[in-house]
Formats: structure tokens, sequence, C-alpha cells
């Protein structure tokens, strides 16, 4: 499982944010009570808190102030090289006085887009995303409130978000599988997976792009809790815990302390 799972980590990726990780037909028979098995995440039980975003697009630059680590880039819908982990260029395309177009790749390999559309109070801002960097592309929506104005003269996108969370996920996105046998613990979905030693040390995910690393560990009879990192640096924490056919998680991101909470259902 990853950060926070496709459907969440899709928007950030394409903004060159911070993106960390995952469906095993064999596991769905597993009993009620363990972690084993298939699980889709409820969309509409996701709540953001301190997930905010910060840009500045003005003078045909782009700024994302809120993105770990920040970067700027040229915005003339054209593909610009960056320095970020799992991605090494971008593309920033000014639709009109209220839209914004998004892409990023890495290598020749395209990873994700997104289109942003300001409403025309200016209060707040619709988001459509794809995510290609898994098996299957992962097409979802979203929306953000604005907490703070751009600069004068700056585009309608510039400024502070708090994001209101996402809906209209594929549910490739959704979708993952956990198994725990003796002190293994695997999980994988559209396109990544790991085996980890419970109480051991990280091991790579396979298929991330940009070289993050999890370990695990169990916190109390139902619980576990995965902690992602990158080159030695806590990236992000996620504690899920099991009830039943219930599973729920919270995922802190250990840089900028932004939470998302979730609940998903055995399959």
């Amino acid at each position: 499982m990853k950060k926070v799972m496709t459907a969440f980590a899709a928007m950030t990726l394409v903004l060159g944010a911070s993106a960390c990780t995952e469906v095993d037909e064999t596991a769905a028979s597993a009993e009620a009570g363990s972690i084993n098995g298939e699980w889709l995440i409820d969309v509409d039980s996701a709540s953001f808190e301190n997930d905010n975003r910060d840009f500045v697009l003005a003078d045909g630059k782009f700024d994302c102030n809120s993105c770990i680590p920040p970067y700027s880039t040229t915005a003339n819908g054209e593909w610009q090289s960056v320095d970020r982990p799992g991605v090494d260029s971008v593309k920033v395309e000014v639709v009109d006085d209220n839209t914004v177009k998004i892409a990023s790749r890495l290598g020749d390999k395209d990873l994700g887009n997104s289109t942003w559309t300001v409403s025309a109070d200016g209060k707040t801002a619709n988001t459509t995303f794809t995510d290609l960097s898994g098996d299957e592309p992962v097409n979802g929506s979203g929306s953000f409130t604005r907490t703070a104005a751009g600069p004068e003269g700056s585009h309608a996108m510039s400024g502070k978000w708090s994001s209101n969370g996402v809906d209209n996920v594929d549910e490739a996105g959704l979708k993952f599988s956990v198994n725990v046998d003796g002190d293994q613990y695997s999980s994988s979905g559209n396109g990544s997976s790991f085996t980890a030693t419970l109480g051991g040390e990280p091991v790579a995910i396979e298929g991330s792009n940009s070289n993050v690393m999890v370990a695990v560990e169990r916190i109390g009879d139902n619980g576990f809790r995965e902690t992602y990192s990158r080159d030695g640096e806590e990236l992000s924490v996620n504690e899920i815990t099991v009830s039943g056919d219930r599973l729920s998680a919270v995922s802190t991101d250990s840089r900028d302390g932004s939470v998302v909470r979730y609940s998903a259902r055995r399959q």
C-alpha cells in the first residue's frame, strides 16, 4: 500500500509534488479480521487535513512553492527539464485566464497530467487528472478552496489552496491487496509491490519511479505501520488498523504534517 494510494497521490504527482507507492487474487478468501485480502478504498471516507497548495503563475513562469522540494519552470506549453524525484520534465500550458494544464514524465514515459479550472469568482478550483504511472491509467477529479490570493496580475491559479478531496476515481487506483505470512508483509496494486520483513529494514518498492523504500512493523493485534523513505529521509507514515471487513488508515506526511484519513472495504 502506498502513502495514500494512487487516487490521492495522482494530483500531487502531476504537479511534481511528493509521490510515494500497490491485485493478488489468491488473497481474496482471507478470514475476516485479518488484513490479508483484497481491499477497495472508499473515496467518500477520505478526509484531508493541512493539505495545501501554493502556486504562482506569472510572466511565463510557474512556481510550485508547496511542492517538496519546491520548483520553478517555464510555462510555455513545452516540455521543460526539472530535477525532481521520479520526474525529469514537466509541461505547463496556460489554456486561458482560468485554466491550466500540467503534465509530467520520466524519460520517455508519461507519468500523468491534470487540468486546473478556477471558478469565475476565483474562490474554488476543480481538477481532473490522469495518473499513468501504474499498469492501468487512473482518472479522477477533485476540488480546492482558495485560502489566499496570488500576486497582483498573476494567473487565477496563483495563490494558496486547500484540498476538498477527490472523487470519480477509477477503481484501478483504489484497489490494493495485502498478505501477511509469518513475519513477511506483502502489498501490491496497479503496478507496484513490495515484501517487507515485519520489524526489519526498509525495502525497495518495485515499480516506484523515485526510489521510495518502505519498512513495516506491527502496532497491536490488528494494526501495522508503514514508514516510507528515500535516501534515508522519512517521507510519510501510514498507520493501518483492521476490524472485520473494514480497514482504516491514517497517512501523515512527515515533511509538511499533512494528513489523509481513509477507509477501505474487503472485497
